[in-house]
């Protein structure tokens, strides 16, 4: 396959995978029963979100850099690639796994909120979902796309000038009267 052809696809993987690292840290990570003994109970449930907010923030960052890697020059989609990549590995690093303090913490205060919440005793056992894998995945994916857009960033498509703010195109010089009108209509001062 062609780098121009990997273009479309690695940038909608880019996209897949911001939105899945998001999804995923919105999900229910840890839960817990609180039960006081005369006393209602309720379930407690935390998502990667609540345990560490950087996570769908990050998450975030991939999704635009996915988005950004459509506007930008050459140059700038390798800044793009190497900037996913960073913020992919700072996110593998925040991700609070199964059966860590950060995830249990969370846990624990979110029980405390919780008005069946007596004591550290009335906090039943912790049960786990694999969303924090499912998001070091995505994450994991999102460094290997950043590492392909680092790649193949000068040989991909971009954008025509037609797409650039007025002033920044020279003008064309021409005397003739109708260039000068063109320029008018267009909104810049053909006297400049």
């Amino acid at each position: 396959m062609t780098p121009r052809r990997l273009y479309v696809p690695v940038v909608l993987a880019t996209l897949a995978t911001g939105g899945l690292a998001f999804f995923a840290a919105g999900r229910t990570w840890a839960e817990a029963d609180v039960r006081a003994q005369g006393l209602g109970h309720a379930t407690i449930s935390v998502s990667g979100g609540d345990a560490q907010p950087l996570v769908p923030a990050l998450a975030v960052v991939v999704l635009t850099a996915a988005l950004a890697i459509l506007a930008a020059g050459r140059r700038m989609r390798r800044v793009i690639g190497v900037l996913t990549m960073l913020v992919a590995a700072a996110a593998i690093v925040a991700v609070p796994r199964s059966g860590t303090d950060a995830l249990q913490d969370a846990v624990r205060s979110a029980a405390e909120e919780s008005a069946a919440y007596t004591g550290p005793a009335s906090l039943g056992s912790i049960s786990y979902a694999p969303w924090d894998l499912v998001t070091i995945a995505a994450f994991v994916l999102a460094i290997a796309l950043g590492a392909v857009t680092l790649r193949l960033a000068p040989q991909w498509p971009t954008m025509s000038s037609r797409y650039d703010a007025p002033g920044s195109r020279p003008a064309a010089k021409d005397d003739s009267g109708t260039e000068m009108w063109k320029a008018m209509d267009r909104g810049d001062d053909p006297t400049a």
